[in-house]
């Protein structure tokens, strides 16, 4: 099976189902608003779901340009051309922004600037713009005593969810490499240093889901303890902020401090997930459980952090082998390129799908570990 292919299409086809309600949710959504007098969420185009197809699929562009074989070079156009047009649409659109979850399709914002960065300025310049809007939002954003960013300010609970984290912090990184703003990496360290300080359990060394500090300093968590794509965002986040910082030359005093905190973060978290991780190469929904169900999209992530930790010389070769990185995940990827086994979507803190199946976030997370 040409999974990388098949990966690709499933993808694109993700992408491309509109996130904006039909007719009849349209008045629903109408009379919520004018007859109810009740808030309803914005139609967002680039949420997390979309940003975690917008992210593989870059990725997949990327890795397989340069390859010998005709077809993975047609894979990588398709991808590429698929993420340009959609993100071009959403920027002809205002680039409307709601949440920190935006900044997950943002870190495929900056991939795709950087593949024009030599070849056409003009467009380089439009995706870099389209980026510092981003940063601007997340400069503008409520946050808590520490500085790190809650996940829905509008709530006003403080609340910083360990998704955020692989979120923001990769992109804000990027993004100040790329433009050298050192405030930019600053915003990124500190969002998980101060994160990982208040929601690490001291004894299985594994993240809470969610942490606020109180009035007083404080923390106290929230969620399970060990929740799979509570590590995996963080693992996620971790390894993204690498491959940018061995990408771009770290030519300021932040930069080079940032790098050893990430480094840092990653080394011990990859050797905690390590310890937990099962005889099949995956990871369970809750990660200490051996007796909780496999999860595909929180085993991506997750692997992609590990990938990030052996691809740095220093850091040894711990490589898996045969198909590599993607090989615990490539028995659940279908013909069709779903990536089955992966839980739903969390529907509140402590309220965690029992249903596993296909999701944005499997495929685009498994095609990280291409």
């Amino acid at each position: 099976m040409d999974y990388k292919r098949s990966l690709t299409e499933e993808a694109v086809r993700l992408l491309n189902i509109s996130d904006r309600p039909d007719l009849y949710h349209s008045l629903r959504r109408w009379a919520r608003v004018h007859i109810r007098h009740e808030s309803v969420a914005p139609v967002d185009t680039v949420n997390w779901p979309k940003g975690s197809l917008l992210c593989g699929l870059m990725h997949m562009a990327v890795r397989l340009q340069s390859s010998d074989n005709s077809r993975d070079r047609a894979v990588s156009v398709y991808a590429m051309a698929s993420v340009q047009d959609y993100l071009d649409r959403w920027i002809r659109a205002e680039a409307p922004l709601y949440t920190v979850d935006d900044t997950l399709a943002a870190q495929a914002l900056l991939a795709l600037a950087e593949v024009y960065r030599t070849e056409d300025l003009t467009l380089y310049d439009r995706y870099m713009k389209a980026a510092g809007g981003v940063m601007k939002f997340l400069y503008e954003h409520d946050a808590d005593a520490e500085g790190v960013l809650p996940y829905r300010p509008a709530h006003h609970t403080g609340e910083i969810f360990a998704d955020s984290l692989g979120m923001a912090v990769p992109f804000a990184i990027r993004y100040g490499l790329m433009r050298g703003d050192d405030d930019a990496i600053e915003l990124g360290v500190r969002q998980m240093d101060a994160a990982l300080k208040h929601m690490t359990d001291p004894d299985t060394h594994l993240p809470w889901h969610v942490y606020s500090l109180d009035e007083n300093g404080a923390a106290h968590t929230a969620g399970a303890l060990g929740w799979g794509r509570a590590l995996g965002w963080i693992m996620y986040g971790l390894g993204a902020s690498v491959e940018a910082m061995d990408k771009y030359p770290l030519e300021s005093p932040a930069a080079v401090m940032a790098r050893k905190v990430v480094e840092t973060h990653l080394g011990a978290l990859s050797e905690t997930a390590e310890r937990y991780r099962r005889d099949d190469g995956l990871f369970g929904s809750i990660i200490q459980d051996g007796s909780s169900a496999a999860d595909t999209s929180a085993s991506a992530m997750i692997i992609y952090g590990l990938k990030m930790r052996d691809d740095r010389a220093e850091l040894g070769a711990r490589r898996i082998p045969g198909e590599g990185y993607i090989e615990p995940v490539l028995p659940y990827i279908a013909s069709s390129g779903a990536v089955r086994q992966a839980q739903g979507e969390c529907m509140g803190i402590g309220i965690y799908s029992g249903v596993y199946g296909s999701y944005p976030w499997s495929v685009g997370m498994t095609m990280m570990l291409v």
